[in-house]
């Protein structure tokens, strides 16, 4: 077993487990009645696929994977930001 295959079966199960607890998430938002609860677990949903955009791009290597992840980690504070504002009514 060569040190790549052991790569792609450990990047499998990560996936694997980032899959799952997405379905709990989204499970558990649909379920809720709780707006803050939802906001949460919104930026919950949107960092989870983020990690499993990471795990995709490491078995197809492309040139703009950085650039992709870097906006994401940008754009998930700006939502939970706003999702904060939302919650408060705008109150600061």
């Amino acid at each position: 077993m060569e040190p790549r295959d052991l790569l792609n079966i450990l990047v499998g199960i990560a996936a694997a487990i980032v899959v799952v607890a997405l379905f709990t998430v989204l499970w558990r938002a649909v379920s809720t009645h709780n707006d803050a609860r939802r906001a949460v677990l919104s930026d919950m949903v949107f960092m989870a696929m983020a990690g499993l955009f990471l795990c995709y791009s490491i078995f197809h290597r492309t040139a703009i994977t950085y650039e992709v992840a870097l906006f994401a980690g940008l754009f998930g504070a700006l939502s939970t930001i706003a999702y904060a504002r939302i919650i408060s009514r705008g109150r600061r």
